[in-house]
């Protein structure tokens, strides 16, 4: 049996508690058996199994409290259940934090990291007030059944504070983070591997702001400098660092030669009404840029990038793109720059009322080149990789039938200009072509909708070609009065290969669902699967799969 209960109390305003119901709950609860038949390959399944599943939310004085659990025979061992509570109430211009709670003050501070703690947010007028205080990181421990220990954390507290004053179109904001993991959370007897991993501390101080002149004209920009000790229990003084900076600080932050500092700045500039609108937007990120209050960043990077927008003929033609250069390896550091143009456009045209058409392109060049050591021709990186999109589509609306057809063709291109790899083996350009068609008709009156796929990828490159091609045919429809609700499809695929692995596939599958009343539904899906390869390979056969699902709903 395996149960899993998971909560989250979403914000609730205050100001209208006095019309708020004390207590009330609503969800569904369903009963789902389970058949399975295969023929030609071992079984991937027990023949049969049963699942009883429910989302049942709770709400207290507007307080939601979703749960969700599942009960099976698959796992008939008990795991701790998975707890996350947290709340938001707000009165006015007043919320509160408690719990667990996902907060975002700025993307290099407090950017989205789950906090288990306590805080507020003031917003009275045009004035930003912020404030969350609790635990980044739990401290893992060691598995008594199996004695392993992957990853390791150390228990991590911190707070996070934000002032800021304005509006959306005019405010400047200021952030602050400092978190630092315990030295004393390590489990005791740890494995000589993992103990030599230290406690870090982070203090993270970072703006925001933008700016609108004229109505149009804006400039924005967020920036921090990261402040990050790797071990603070390292015996060595910031004397022995060089840095003028870090030893400025040192009285404030209480550092050492562990210590590192790095900058992240992004800004634009940018012109914006109903019909037009360009941007210019600069960024750069130191490299191994960190905070503890976010969990990924894509550091070593500076671009610029130009973006333009437009909408004319009331709509019927819209376009919007982006250029832009990025290169890495900010500090001179790496054996390797790397180089890159980066372009896309999306543009969109409405012929007639029924008729349209969409388009996209992208471009990403990559150009590797030596920097402080020179390396070996067959490492070096130089290439270009193309997308192409063309997306019609048709609407032909009668009194009794709507028909819809659209269709899309993509072709992406990944072209190495390698010369020396080029020449001594097999091309290393990667090709992928891709073409879909796509017909529907439905009969409103009839509760009737039927219709057509067709599909086919052809992908070449490293000395293979492969096609896959496929139909699907289905439909759905309603009887008694949208009670009993009926759909059917059937898909058929063939996979043609240079190495003669060819396969052809049927995947059908079948619903009937049936309304016994407005909260209890009964259902029955079918699914069948039969494949057929020419392949001489004993690790692949010829087989068929059936699974059936017999399901009750309840709703309350």
């Amino acid at each position: 049996m395996a149960l899993m209960f998971v909560g989250f109390v979403k914000a609730q305003d205050f100001s209208n508690i006095k019309q708020a119901k004390p207590f009330s709950y609503s969800g569904t609860i369903e009963a789902r058996g389970m058949f399975y038949n295969a023929s030609g390959i071992q079984n991937r399944r027990q023949p049969t199994s049963y699942l009883l599943s429910g989302s049942p939310t709770f709400d207290i004085y507007g307080f939601q409290i979703p749960v969700s659990f599942n009960v099976s025979e698959a796992d008939r061992s008990f795991r701790q259940p998975f707890n996350q509570f947290g709340m938001s109430p707000t009165y006015k211009w007043i919320t509160l934090h408690a719990g667990y709670r996902n907060l975002s003050f700025s993307p290099y501070t407090l950017g989205g990291h789950t906090m288990l703690g306590a805080g507020f947010e003031l917003n009275p007028g045009k004035l930003r007030l912020g404030f969350m205080y609790g635990r980044l990181n739990k401290a893992t421990t060691i598995d008594t059944t199996s004695q392993s220990l992957v990853p390791f954390s150390f228990s991590r507290k911190g707070y996070a504070a934000k002032l800021g004053y304005g509006t959306d179109r005019n405010f400047f904001e200021f952030s602050y983070l400092s978190a630092q993991d315990g030295a004393n959370t390590k489990p005791e007897n740890l494995p000589t591997a993992l103990n030599i991993i230290s406690p870090a501390k982070n203090d993270v101080g970072g703006y925001a702001f933008k700016f609108t002149f004229f109505k149009n004209i804006f400039i924005e920009s967020t920036g921090a400098i990261s402040l990050y000790t790797s071990d603070i229990n390292s015996p060595l003084k910031i004397d022995s660092v060089s840095n003028d900076f870090l030893k400025k600080v040192d009285g404030l932050f209480g550092i050492n030669a562990t210590s590192e500092y790095y900058t992240a700045f992004s800004g634009s500039v940018g012109y914006r009404n109903r019909k037009f609108g360009l941007k210019v937007s600069y960024k750069r990120i130191d490299p191994e840029f960190k905070t503890m209050g976010a969990y990924f960043f894509n550091s070593d990077l500076e671009n610029w990038t130009v973006n333009p927008n437009f909408t004319i003929l009331k709509g019927k033609i819209r376009f919007s793109g982006s250029l832009g250069i990025q290169h890495d390896n900010l500090k001179k550091q790496k054996r390797a720059e790397n180089k890159r143009i980066i372009g896309s456009a999306n543009a969109g045209f409405d012929l007639t009322k029924s008729l349209g058409i969409d388009l996209i392109y992208t471009n990403f060049s990559d150009n590797q080149r030596a920097q402080t050591a020179l390396f070996a021709d067959s490492l070096r990186i130089v290439q270009t990789t193309q997308t192409i999109g063309f997306m019609p589509r048709y609407y032909l609306v009668k009194p009794n039938a709507m028909h819809v057809f659209s269709g899309a063709i993509n072709i992406s291109n990944l072209n190495d200009y390698n010369n020396l790899l080029s020449d001594a083996g097999p091309s290393r350009n990667i090709s992928t072509q891709q073409y879909f068609m796509n017909y529907n008709i439905t009969f409103p009156k009839k509760q009737l909708s039927l219709f057509v796929n067709l599909n086919n990828t052809q992908l070449t490159g490293q000395g293979l070609e492969n096609s896959f091609t496929g139909l699907t045919l289905g439909g759905n429809s309603s009887f008694l009065k949208q009670k009993l609700q009926t759909g059917i499809n059937c898909t058929f695929t063939t996979t043609d290969s240079n190495t003669g692995d060819d396969n052809f596939i049927i995947n059908a599958n079948g619903n009937l669902g049936y309304l016994v009343s407005k909260k209890q539904r009964l259902g029955f899906n079918l699914f069948v699967t039969n494949n057929k390869t020419s392949a001489i390979n004993l690790l692949r056969s010829n087989f068929t799969e059936t699974r059936a699902e017999l399901s009750y709903q309840f709703k309350f």
